[in-house]
């Protein structure tokens, strides 16, 4: 159903913008001072254009885009944001100071891009927070720069939000080994007490979310998406979901690369919401698992994998055409 559809429908408020309209919280605290050294900053809001007039009755809605030396894959990207069924987006591109190809591309898309900022940051975390300190819109979303959105995604994210009062809607992922689909994956916010069951480039944020809870930690480097979802998850915020694909990953992204890191943070992230749990146990259970799939699919011997994913594991993946 189309958004235009609900266009006489009342929007419910979620818990987080009721909190922010019944407490005295300020709204500058989950702010956060960028980095100013060697800035190179471009689009249309810091030429001072106005942004182009759309249908008010829609929310704004922002997407974050990070990225550093990543020309490679940038574009596809910057297109399927740009290409988006819904209208009434502002884009942000918060790069770390690349030195390859990917500002050239960048600047390419210049006026259609709402701000873009070049500079040395302190890792995946604190580009995220530029980009949320610096968003206009009621929703924000956050696409790295190896992955892309389906078409409907931000316009589903919307109807979710808007319509049924979450703060953070989210949808299923296809990820693809190198230019072939390899796993469509599910979703499910009820697991996050058990481990990293959302993914984050399918995952859309109301603003008085982070108003409320704050911003990413910057000492967490591979799963700052799971602690902060975890955090939202206790803190009582609003989850729902999206019944179909609406994000694309690509395999060799930062998290997959160092998979083990990743995978002791979110132990870490367990631990400081449900202290004496058995996280340690946890975390060399997902360390054996995970090198286990991985020699499995080295040697060709992927039977057992899928068979886990589609009909074991708690988080789902089924190969492309099923």
């Amino acid at each position: 159903m189309s958004c235009s559809a609900h266009s006489g429908m009342r929007k419910i408020e979620s818990p987080a913008a009721v909190f922010l309209s019944t407490h005295s919280v300020s709204r500058d605290r989950y702010k956060h001072t960028p980095t100013i050294t060697g800035r190179r900053e471009g689009g249309t809001r810091s030429r001072g254009v106005p942004p182009p007039v759309i249908d008010q009755a829609k929310p704004l809605v922002t997407i974050v885009t990070v990225v550093y030396n990543n020309a490679v894959h940038l574009e596809q990207t910057i297109e399927s944001v740009l290409g988006q069924s819904y209208r009434n987006i502002e884009y942000l591109i918060i790069d770390g100071g690349s030195t390859d190809g990917t500002i050239g591309i960048i600047e390419r898309y210049d006026d259609r891009i709402a701000y873009w900022v070049s500079e040395a940051d302190r890792g995946i975390s604190d580009a995220f927070n530029k980009g949320i300190a610096a968003a206009h819109g009621e929703i924000i979303g956050i696409l790295n720069s190896d992955d892309w959105y389906e078409e409907d995604a931000v316009a589903q994210a919307v109807e979710k939000i808007r319509y049924e009062g979450a703060d953070i809607a989210y949808g299923m992922v296809q990820w693809w080994d190198g230019d072939s689909p390899a796993e469509k994956v599910s979703a499910d916010h009820d697991l996050l007490d058990r481990e990293m069951s959302l993914n984050h480039p399918a995952v859309f944020v109301a603003r008085a979310a982070y108003e409320w809870i704050g911003l990413y930690r910057t000492d967490f480097l591979f799963a700052m998406d799971y602690e902060w979802l975890l955090r939202a998850k206790k803190a009582g915020l609003t989850f729902t979901s999206i019944p179909r694909c609406v994000a694309n990953m690509r395999l060799e992204g930062i998290s997959n690369n160092y998979w083990w890191r990743a995978l002791k943070e979110e132990a870490l992230a367990k631990s400081l919401f449900s202290p004496g749990v058995g996280h340690t146990m946890f975390y060399y259970c997902k360390i054996v698992k995970s090198f286990t799939r991985r020699l499995f699919e080295r040697t060709g011997i992927t039977a057992p994998v899928r068979l886990f994913h589609a009909h074991i594991s708690s988080v789902k993946k089924t190969r492309a055409g099923r």
